[in-house]
C-alpha cells in the first residue's frame, strides 16, 4: 500500500506574517513599493550548486525569492507545496512521484516542466557540480519523466528524508536554458529561476536588486522590488532601520531589542531557532577522549545563567543534542551547574591540582585551546570568555583563539593532523528541518577520521550503536520506528557528551511597520518572499 500525500493551496501561503493571511493578500494586491533589507551577511553567489548560495545565510535568503522549489516549508517547518501540486512517496521509501503545476515558466520564458525538473535533479546529484549538502543528495539515484507534468525521483535505498531534500534551499529549480547560456561557471552571477522575483542588478558582496516577475504563476508579488544590502555592523543596521534607510534587518543584538521596541515605527520579529550552539570537543586529544573529563567540562559552566543573563531570555539551555522544535526532538537530559561534581570527576580521571590550583596529569597541565569566531554566532566571544573563566575555576586552563568569521569554517573542517583546536564553537542549522539529518551530520562516524570530516563530525565522535540507530531513523518504513530510533540516538549522544552544550538562541529581526508579511524562520533565515510594501 502506498502512503499518499496530497497537497493543495498557494505556495508559501502558510509562512509567518505579522498580519492575517487575508490581510496580507489584500495588502499585496495594492502594494507597489520597493523593500530594502539590510543583511548581516553578503550575497556572493546565487546557484544551489557550486557552493550553494554563498554567503550564509544571506545567499539562501535571496534564493527564497528568486527560485521556486518542488516543495516548501511552512512556519512550523512542515512540508507544503510549491511547484508540486502533490507528491506520493512509495511504501519502500525509494521513490517519489511528483505532480507539477502546469504552465509555469522561468524568468527567461522557458518552461518549468518535468524535463526541467529531471535536469535539476541530475545536476544536483553530480558531485563535481554540487559539492555541498551531499548528505541530502547522495541517496538520490535518478529522475524519470512520465509526462510533461509528472516526474518520478528515485533513491538508491530507503530515504524518508527525500521530501525534506526537495524542500531544502538547495532544491531550488534553475532554468536549464540559463545554465546552457551562462555555463556552470557563469550562472551564479546570472541566476534565472521561477520565483516571484527576478534579478535586475547584482553587485556581488555588496547589493542585489530584484524586481517583480510579472509572469509568476502564484500571482503578483507583494512589492515591485526587493533590495538586499550588505550591512556588516549591527549598530549600523539598527541606525538604518530606525531612520528608515532600510525596511528590514536581521541578527538584531538582543541587548538592543528594547531600544527598537520603543520605536513606534518598528516591530521586532523573533522565532526560536533550531541551531543549538556548543563547543565541539576534539576527541583525538587524550584528555578529551575520557568521557569523565567531557562530563566535568559540561558541569563546570553555568549554561542556564548564560542563556538568561547574556541573552536576556532570548535563549534557552538545551535538553538534547537537538533543538526543542526540531522534528524528532526528545528531552534526554538537562544542563547542570555543579563545579564540585566537576572537580570530583576530574579527580577520578587522574587530575590533581598544583599550588596554583590548575590541574595536571602525568606532569602535563590540562590546557585547552578554544577556537571561537568573532560575530558568527550570537555573543560568540562573550560566551567563550565566560566558558574559559568557568573552567579556570575548576582548574582547567583555556586559551581562547578568536578567528575572523570568514575564515572560521576552514579551521574546523581540517584533517586530523591539522586540527589546531581542542574546543571549537559550532552550531549546525538543520535547514531541511530533519532531526535525523542534524544528528547524522554531526555525530555519524566519519569514513576516515584521519581525513577531513564527511560532513560536520569535526570532533571525530564514533559510536557504532548511534550509527545503527541513525540508519534506522532514516530508512524504517513506519514513522514511529524512525522517531524511536532518533530518540534513542539522542540519549546516547547526550550521555557521551562529545560537546560542551551551550544555548539555543532565538532568531531576531526587525521590520518597519510599513512592511507586512516578513517572517523569521526557525532555520535562521529572514524570509521576504511574502512581504508587501505599499
Amino acid at each position: 500500500m502506498k502512503r499518499r500525500h496530497f497537497l493543495t493551496g498557494a505556495a508559501g501561503a502558510a509562512l509567518l506574517s505579522t498580519l492575517p493571511v487575508g490581510s496580507i493578500r489584500a495588502f499585496a494586491q495594492s502594494a507597489s513599493g520597493v523593500i530594502t533589507y539590510g543583511q548581516s551577511t553578503a550575497v556572493l553567489t546565487l546557484d544551489p550548486a557550486h557552493g550553494a548560495f554563498t554567503g550564509y545565510p544571506g545567499g539562501y535568503e535571496a534564493a527564497l525569492l528568486l527560485f521556486d522549489r518542488l516543495l516548501d516549508f511552512d512556519a512550523d517547518m512542515k512540508i507544503v507545496p510549491q511547484l508540486a501540486e502533490a507528491f506520493t512517496m512509495s511504501a519502500d521509501l525509494q521513490s517519489c512521484e511528483i505532480k507539477l503545476r502546469s504552465g509555469v515558466t522561468f524568468h527567461d520564458g522557458t518552461p518549468c516542466d518535468a524535463a526541467a525538473i529531471k535536469f535539476n535533479i541530475e545536476r544536483m546529484m553530480n558531485k563535481e557540480i554540487n559539492t555541498t549538502n551531499r548528505p541530502l543528495w547522495n541517496p538520490i539515484s535518478g529522475a524519470e519523466v512520465v509526462d510533461e507534468t509528472t516526474v518520478v525521483i528515485r533513491a538508491s535505498a530507503p530515504f524518508a528524508q527525500l521530501p525534506n531534500t526537495l524542500a531544502h534551499g538547495s532544491g531550488a529549480i534553475v532554468s536549464p536554458a540559463a545554465i546552457e547560456k551562462f555555463g556552470e561557471d557563469g550562472f551564479a552571477k546570472n541566476p534565472v529561476g521561477a520565483g516571484p522575483y527576478m534579478v535586475e542588478a547584482f553587485n556581488s558582496g555588496q547589493e542585489l536588486t530584484l524586481k517583480a516577475f510579472d509572469g509568476y504563476w502564484g500571482g503578483k508579488p507583494g512589492a515591485s522590488g526587493v533590495v538586499f544590502k550588505f550591512i556588516a555592523e549591527p549598530a549600523t543596521r539598527i541606525n538604518a532601520i530606525t531612520t528608515g534607510a532600510v525596511d528590514v534587518i536581521d541578527s538584531v543584538p538582543v541587548q538592543l531589542v528594547s531600544q527598537l521596541e520603543g520605536n513606534a515605527d518598528v516591530e521586532v520579529v523573533r522565532k526560536p531557532g533550531l541551531r543549538p550552539i556548543g563547543l565541539a570537543m576534539n576527541l583525538t586529544r587524550p584528555a578529551l577522549a575520557d568521557v569523565k573529563v567531557r562530563k566535568a567540562l559540561n558541569l563546570a559552566v553555568p549554561v542556564a545563567t548564560i542563556a538568561e543573563k547574556v541573552f536576556f531570555g532570548f535563549a534557552k539551555a538545551p535538553d538534547s543534542p537537538l533543538a526543542f522544535d526540531a522534528i524528532g526532538h526528545k528531552s534526554v537530559g538537562e544542563t547542570a551547574f555543579d563545579q564540585e561534581q566537576a572537580k570530583a570527576l576530574l579527580a577520578e580521571a587522574g587530575y590533581t591540582a598544583g599550588s596554583d590550583g590548575m590541574l595536571a596529569k602525568d606532569g602535563a597541565q590540562l590546557t585547552l585551546s578554544l577556537f571561537a569566531p568573532e560575530g558568527l554566532f550570537p555573543g560568540d566571544v562573550s560566551v567563550a570568555e565566560i566558558v574559559a573563566a568557568s573552567l579556570k575555576q575548576v582548574g582547567v586552563d583555556v586559551q581562547i583563539n578568536k578567528i575572523e568569521k570568514g575564515a572560521y569554517w576552514d579551521h574546523l573542517r581540517q584533517d586530523k593532523a591539522n586540527l589546531a583546536w581542542d574546543l571549537a564553537m559550532f552550531g549546525f542549522n538543520p535547514s531541511n528541518a530533519s532531526g535525523t539529518y542534524h544528528l547524522a551530520s554531526l555525530f555519524k562516524s566519519n569514513a576516515d577520521d584521519d581525513a577531513k570530516p564527511d560532513v560536520w563530525n569535526i570532533g571525530r565522535y564514533r559510536n557504532a550503536e548511534v550509527d545503527q540507530l541513525l540508519s534506522v531513523a532514516d530508512s524504517a518504513p513506519e514513522e514511529a520506528a524512525r522517531m524511536e530510533a532518533l530518540g534513542k540516538a539522542q540519549e546516547l549522544v547526550w550521555a557521551d557528551a562529545p560537546y560542551l552544550w551551550l544555548q539555543i538562541n532565538e532568531n531576531v529581526s526587525a521590520v518597519r511597520k510599513s512592511v507586512a508579511g516578513v517572517s523569521v524562520m526557525p532555520i535562521v533565515f529572514t524570509n521576504l518572499r511574502n512581504a508587501a510594501k505599499a
